[in-house]
């Protein structure tokens, strides 16, 4: 007569253990290949688990991105410079011209006078606005004295700066000292009231001057040592 092998029931202890070892060997990698359309979402993702590593190449897409989603806060500094940007596609201003001068002029009292420029002709594109702002720099002697001013102002098409029309200045400023003796300082020409030429469907030729005019109660000697104009194009 044979004996019978007595057949014993795994317990649960083991059936648990087996289970977990089936998951750490290859339950995730079958669950991973087994998951349904849409069924991971944002509450199955751990902080930080995707990142640019785990990307594929050009996967995130401008039509994956929300508008508005990625604002200054979102870029590291100078990370974005001028070779990523396409400035053909997207309105901009820069400097598109520069019209210097050096010389010393006399500016005799009351008299209107215009300021020699290097460069005082340029083209404005078609399809750009252009705007202008310069500056000009002044010595007041101590024979001038009283009423100490010189004004100046910023021309543009003018076939005889020294008779512009209104309608021709683009800028003006004024230097003013109330003191006695001898001193130097800045017109800063600012923005005028026709202080931009409209784009035209047209390249458009423009002449740059500055005319200066100075004020002495009594006396006289005023000078302008130094002045420029910087175009600054909108497109």
């Amino acid at each position: 007569m044979k004996a019978r092998i007595k057949q014993r029931r795994p317990g649960h202890a083991t059936v648990v253990a087996y289970l977990a070892l089936f998951i750490a060997l290859g339950g995730s990698a079958y669950a991973a290949s087994h998951l349904g359309k849409k069924t991971v979402g944002t509450r199955q993702l751990k902080g930080g688990a995707v990142t640019a590593a785990k990307l594929k190449k050009n996967a995130v897409t401008k039509a994956k991105i929300k508008d508005g989603a990625v604002d200054g806060s979102k870029i590291a500094d100078g990370s974005v410079t001028g070779t990523e940007i396409d400035a053909a596609s997207m309105p901009f201003s820069q400097i598109v011209h520069e019209a210097r001068g050096s010389s010393t002029v006399p500016l005799p009292t009351g008299t209107r006078t215009a300021y020699p420029l290097d460069n005082a002709t340029y083209t404005q594109e078609a399809g750009r606005d252009d705007s202008f702002v310069g500056s000009l720099d002044v010595t007041i002697p101590a024979s001038c004295t009283g009423n100490r001013t010189v004004y100046g102002n910023l021309v543009v098409d003018s076939a005889d700066p020294t008779k512009a029309l209104s309608q021709e200045v683009v800028a003006a400023g004024e230097f003013h000292d109330p003191g006695t003796g001898q001193v130097s300082g800045r017109i800063n020409l600012g923005p005028y009231v026709n202080g931009v030429r409209l784009q035209s469907a047209t390249a458009t030729n423009h002449t740059l001057a500055i005319v200066a005019t100075a004020s002495c109660t009594s006396g006289g000697g005023v000078t302008a040592t130094s002045g420029g104009v910087d175009v600054i194009g909108t497109k």
